[in-house]
């Protein structure tokens, strides 16, 4: 398969990473569309050289985005922001002073829940979770250890685990239709 037809099958779940790791920054999906166009037009470019070193297109292009969104999230905090602690830094800006909004919907509360967890986690879970990846390759885009992987995600899971269910009404259990008969 051409190199051209990969970058294509690849494009979509990599826009979906990429819109998923920069939500909550303003503009999310400029940044994460001129995260993802930057990373195919750099493989592109490196193309046949990247062939030649035997590396996983699929893997290579997650670990390019990961790395060019950390080093734009670390800009943006050198950029004026440095005095700000880890702790109240998520996915490239400042938590919310003070008491956030409750969101009405399951839907937002999952969704600020995931804009809570510290950038490592988020990546972490987004790569399992989303994108499906065994924790030996997601270890591998993040460059991390398998044992820090699974701690990362221990501690995602366990912070949206934090979320009240949704509600679901409960259905009466359907009645047997009184023809049919147990036969012994």
């Amino acid at each position: 398969m051409a190199l051209r037809d990969e970058l294509n099958l690849c494009a979509p779940r990599l826009c979906r990473y990429a819109r998923a790791l920069v939500t909550g920054q303003p503009g999310p999906g400029e940044i994460a569309d001129d995260l993802v166009q930057a990373v195919l037009l750099e493989t592109w470019e490196a193309g046949t050289a990247l062939r030649l070193a035997g590396r996983d297109l699929h893997l290579h292009l997650y670990t390019l985005l990961t790395e060019w969104h950390r080093d734009r999230v670390m800009a943006g905090r050198m950029g004026g922001k440095a005095h700000m602690e880890k702790e109240n830094f998520s996915a490239g800006g400042p938590r919310a002073a003070g008491n956030p909004p409750v969101p009405a919907s399951p839907r937002d509360k999952f969704a600020a829940a995931l804009l809570a967890l510290a950038l490592e986690e988020r990546e972490a879970l987004l790569l399992v979770v989303l994108e499906g990846f065994r924790y030996a390759q997601a270890a591998r885009i993040l460059k991390i250890s398998r044992t820090v992987l699974i701690m990362r995600l221990a501690c995602a899971r366990a912070a949206l685990s934090e979320i009240p269910a949704p509600e679901t009404p409960s259905r009466p259990a359907k009645a047997r239709p009184s023809y049919l008969r147990v036969v012994k």
